[in-house]
């Protein structure tokens, strides 16, 4: 969760990296402190999030406003889709993002997973930037 400086890596800093896109993104798990400008406390976002069995369903200018009103991620699971027809609760209950073209997890507020597809990966090399701005190696 922090970069090589110490500081604090927010969701935000990384959806910076992200191309626009058209995907429809869900969260699937959020435990953070979340901004009150954003619009939503974090009671509200977590009944968002348990509401649905998709998620808190968002377009891409959506995710971008709700990361910059979240001030730290102690857990995240936010998946990106590339049509609103793959938004398959079923899948996501089973914990099958295999087809998702980007995925990002934070866990107890120490590290992210970012997953990239290939596709995604290869037209936008989202990965490789990410590794560089990070100073993350591959395992």
């Amino acid at each position: 969760m922090h970069d090589a400086d110490g500081r604090i890596v927010g969701l935000d800093s990384l959806l910076a990296l992200v191309p626009d896109n058209n995907w429809v993104w869900s969260v699937l798990e959020f435990d953070g402190i979340v901004r009150g400008e954003f619009g939503l406390g974090y009671a509200e976002v977590r009944d968002k999030v348990n509401s649905s069995p998709e998620g808190y369903v968002m377009s891409w200018p959506q995710v971008q406003e709700f990361a910059t009103g979240v001030r730290q991620c102690f857990d995240l699971l936010l998946v990106a889709e590339r049509c609103p027809r793959l938004v398959d609760p079923e899948r996501f209950a089973a914990d099958d993002f295999g087809a998702c073209p980007l995925v990002l997890t934070a866990s107890d507020s120490t590290w992210w997973t970012v997953e990239v597809d290939a596709d995604t990966e290869e037209a936008s090399g989202l990965a490789a930037e990410l590794r560089a701005r990070y100073e993350v190696e591959m395992g």
